[in-house]
């Protein structure tokens, strides 16, 4: 069972004044999402053409502002099409076709094992992330999930987890800004799941898009435990924009190629490591 703020198998009730999210609001985010996912196609086709192209060729290519470019090159990213380096994005090539298969294969068993820490009652965060929000695919169990993810809204219908978004500005597929940050104050969950850009050599949890920051910031300390999802792929990246403020320990899951010593950073850090095993 699917709830976005109501049951939304309920046909009955999407027109209840006390539905946040009405049916014209749904149809625009569903249109926002097919030019986002459009964009993404042709943003991939230039890249793989090129070989690499830089954050403002891009921007000024799709009429789009460098936040929101570099927001996409990191789903992009996440989704194994391509690699970031500061400024832009190379195309990976089918030599590295290996490597891909393994980037996913990691991602889908660190979101296996996210799922598995859930409890039936429990109430969650999830962020941004694709990862963190794939969790909810393998898992059955009653849960209330607060998020500022947009995807949400595209995920099966058939089991009893209930959404609540958090409103606020829709940038890409996640809701940002102070209606957002209001919303998250006012809310206390038991667990957060939360991907992030990166960690530092210097165990350092990256997030290289500002407005978000204070987003995943909140999130943790309205958190009673948290976890944060990365791939070994995203360590060592190198500091950006900004770097969460833990204020206490939480758990990094990860998978078996994680550099040894990031992993012993986190832990001189208080926080708790998991290690995964790929399927591939």
């Amino acid at each position: 069972m699917f709830l976005l703020l109501f049951y939304a198998q309920n046909t009955d009730l999407y027109e209840h004044p006390d539905c946040i999210m009405k049916n014209e609001s749904r149809r625009n985010m569903k249109r926002d999402q097919k030019t986002i996912d459009r964009r993404h196609q042709e943003m991939v086709a230039r890249i793989r053409a090129a070989g690499t192209m830089s954050v403002e060729e891009l921007s000024s290519l799709f009429g789009i502002s460098s936040m929101t470019c570099r927001r996409d090159l990191q789903i992009l990213e996440e989704k194994g099409y391509l690699r970031r380096f500061r400024g832009g994005a190379a195309y990976l090539q089918d030599a590295a076709s290996e490597k891909n298969d393994y980037v996913l294969s990691s991602r889908k068993a660190i979101s296996r094992y996210a799922a598995g820490l859930l409890k039936s009652g429990d109430s969650l965060f999830i962020n941004g992330s694709q990862t963190a929000l794939d969790a909810l695919e393998f898992t059955d169990v009653r849960l209330s999930v607060y998020t500022n993810n947009a995807r949400a809204a595209s995920l099966k219908q058939d089991r009893d987890i209930q959404f609540i978004l958090t409103g606020g500005t829709l940038k890409g597929h996640i809701l940002v800004g102070d209606y957002c940050i209001r919303s998250l104050l006012a809310t206390d969950v038991d667990i957060a799941l939360l991907g992030c850009t990166g960690i530092s050599e210097y165990g350092e949890i990256l997030c290289d898009i500002p407005s978000e920051l204070s987003i995943n910031e909140t999130m943790l300390s309205h958190a009673q435990k948290y976890f944060i999802l990365a791939d070994s792929t995203k360590f060592g990246k190198v500091k950006s924009m900004g770097s969460f403020t833990l204020q206490t320990p939480g758990t990094v899951i990860t998978d078996t190629g994680a550099p040894k010593d990031i992993l012993d950073k986190l832990r001189d850090q208080g926080m708790e490591i998991i290690l995964v095993q790929p399927a591939v």
